[in-house]
């Protein structure tokens, strides 16, 4: 009961703070200068007072000063007084740099700087450790690690606050996730650090959410996202990389995959405009395809944008809870809902980095970097990939336990791992062979190699293990072939896989500008017709987006509603007109020859339909 009276009362007190001054404090904002007027990105159409993230800085630390000094002198947990001054004054510096990008604008590089700053100042203060994967971290590594950590979060919020009570709303939601974890771990002192942030959050929503009366600014943003990445150090526990790297995403899950999505659609875009000698974009700079613009952009209202993000924040956060608590009986489970989740992503979410994607991986990756994944790349690739791998199936098979005794003992038995793989690899000319243009054979050797160098690696350990029970070797090489084969062989198919999709889908966000899209179809679904296909996507990978090829048509019936070469075989001779107006197509293509009599039924029904009739050749005459 206690407690629960404690509960009652820091949540009290930063809501009612919030509740309170907020109104007060949204005639102020102008006065100072700290408003948000309209532009082609925004989704308000009206000034907006900014910078509202002051009053949430302030109702948290307003209730944890009640807590730490009147509802429970004698705390108890981790983030006791000591941690609460550092952050304080950590928390402080950040919302200077907040206020100062929110009144004047500054830029990206000055506020990453000041982040960092923040970071490192509340790290030196507090004393946070880490200890990962059970071995103790030097100072340095330790500070890498929060310092990442921290920029990740604030800045995944930061970006995703571009919606009226999207960013406040989402952060609520994790941050009751976090109190239920200390909760349930018997941390009622840092559950109650959490209520004060749910208070606040909660309160300043009632005046975010659409439509908005302020916003948080990055005074706001960057704060939530400062204060969630610092808690959830202290919720993930210190001697499990697995459960701090579930922590991330429980933490801020829809944000973080929202900045992930952002930075790989911008410096993709970054290099197609460098190899097009056009106006370069910026990685850190802005665009209107964040999450709740496409949800927005897909017809929702704004605030069933807000509500559909929550939802997945809950879902997200659910699964956090039970990953937290029953680590080993939520395992199915989480890789259940990863499948379906990137699923989900690829169908729906992802078509516009996929696109852009495939647009860099046609251009041939002209950039000096990226030209040809040279001989290096590849086998600096594959060395780091096996040689990690060893170390993962081993862990494993040992349920989780260190496989090797020391950092010295993994080096010195991975030759045993590695050498008679590459011997294979280098013998089956693995890296002589250009993969963009690889073929079944190609890849196939490649497995071979990998599967027959595990297999004489595995017989290599069972001699020297003569005494030993051989069912743990047998267990890990198995795994080890399997991981190194996914990676090895995933790493060469990118630019197969990227050149179908920018094929078989339309541009998401096509050129207003552009000539209309011209659809095709292939008279002819044998050899010839996936030769057409084949020296279409390599000839002609500069028109992605500009054509489209509907399918095939054919004149065996056997073939009729069946697939080839990745499309659909859509009837005979007799069903083009009905196919042609389904497809709207412009173009047929002949890719192979025809009777005279579907010859000329072919041209009456170009000539009726207005499609332009052409033929493709494959063979090969004499000069």
């Amino acid at each position: 009961m206690d407690h629960l009276i404690k509960y009652i009362y820091t949540f009290g007190v930063s809501l009612l703070f919030v509740l309170i001054f907020t109104p007060l404090f949204i005639k102020i904002a102008p006065k100072l200068g700290l408003i948000d007027y309209p532009d082609k990105r925004c989704i308000h159409s009206k000034p907006i007072p900014l910078a509202g993230g002051v009053i949430v800085f302030l109702g948290f630390h307003v209730a944890c000063f009640a807590l730490y000094h009147y509802f429970w002198p004698q705390f108890s947990g981790q983030l006791n007084l000591k941690w609460w001054h550092a952050f304080m004054l950590a928390s402080s510096f950040l919302l200077g740099i907040g206020l100062i990008d929110d009144r004047f604008n500054i830029s990206p590089i000055i506020k990453l700087a000041g982040q960092s700053f923040a970071a490192l100042l509340l790290y030196f203060l507090s004393g946070y450790q880490v200890n990962l994967l059970n071995l103790d971290f030097n100072f340095f590594w330790e500070m890498v690690f929060v310092l990442i950590w921290n920029l990740t979060i604030i800045n995944a919020f930061n970006l995703i606050d571009g919606l009226d009570g999207l960013c406040s709303g989402l952060a609520l939601i994790s941050c009751t996730g976090l109190a239920a974890v200390f909760i349930f771990r018997g941390s009622p002192g840092d559950a109650l650090i959490c209520l004060a942030l749910i208070g606040s959050c909660l309160g300043f929503l009632r005046y975010n959410f659409f439509p908005a009366k302020i916003f948080l600014g990055d005074t706001g943003s960057m704060f939530l996202g400062f204060s969630l990445a610092n808690i959830s150090l202290q919720a993930g526990g210190k001697g499990s990389f697995f459960v701090l790297l579930a922590a991330l995403f429980f933490v801020a899950g829809v944000p973080v995959i929202d900045t992930l999505l952002a930075i790989w659609r911008r410096s993709i875009r970054k290099i197609l405009t460098k190899n097009n000698d056009q106006t370069s974009i910026k990685v850190m700079g802005a665009d209107r395809e964040h999450l709740h613009h496409r949800l927005l952009d897909s017809g929702l209202k704004h605030n069933h944008v807000a509500y559909a993000l929550y939802a997945v924040n809950i879902v997200i956060t659910a699964l956090g809870i039970t990953y937290f608590l029953y680590s080993e009986l939520a395992t199915g489970m989480f890789l259940i809902m990863l499948i379906i989740s990137c699923y989900l992503l690829v169908r729906h979410i992802l078509k516009i980095e996929l696109w852009e994607t495939s647009r860099l991986f046609a251009q041939g990756f002209t950039h000096p970097v990226f030209a040809d994944f040279s001989l290096i790349l590849y086998l600096l690739f594959d060395l780091v990939w096996m040689a990690s791998m060893v170390w993962v199936s081993g862990i494993i098979v040992l349920n989780g336990e260190q496989p090797f005794s020391s950092f010295g003992d993994w080096a010195n038995r991975l030759p045993f791992w590695l050498f008679p793989v590459f011997i294979l690899m280098f013998t089956s000319n693995t890296y002589a062979k250009v993969w963009r243009n690889s073929s079944f054979k190609d890849y196939f050797s490649l497995k071979l190699a990998v599967i027959v160098g595990g297999l004489i690696s595995l017989s290599f350990f069972l001699i020297l293990t003569a005494d030993k029970n051989h069912l743990n070797s047998i267990n890990q090489a198995c795994l080890f072939i399997l991981f190194s084969t996914l990676g090895i062989v995933g790493i060469r198919i990118p630019y197969h896989l990227f050149r179908e999709w920018g094929i078989s889908n339309p541009n998401p966000n096509p050129n207003p500008n552009a000539m209309p899209r011209q659809n095709i179809l292939v008279y002819g679904a044998g050899q010839h017709g996936g030769l057409y296909l084949r020296a279409r996507y390599l000839n002609h990978a500069d028109e992605l987006g500009e054509t489209y090829i509907a399918g095939f048509i054919d004149d065996n019936p056997a073939l009729h509603k069946k697939y080839t070469f990745g499309l659909p075989i859509l009837g005979g001779v007799t069903d083009i007109e009905k196919v042609a107006l389904e497809f709207n197509i412009n173009k047929i293509i002949l890719s192979t020859p025809l009777s005279d009599e579907n010859l000329s039924l072919l041209r009456q029904l170009s000539h009726k339909l207005n499609i332009t009739l052409l033929e493709w050749r494959a063979y090969t005459i004499s000069i």
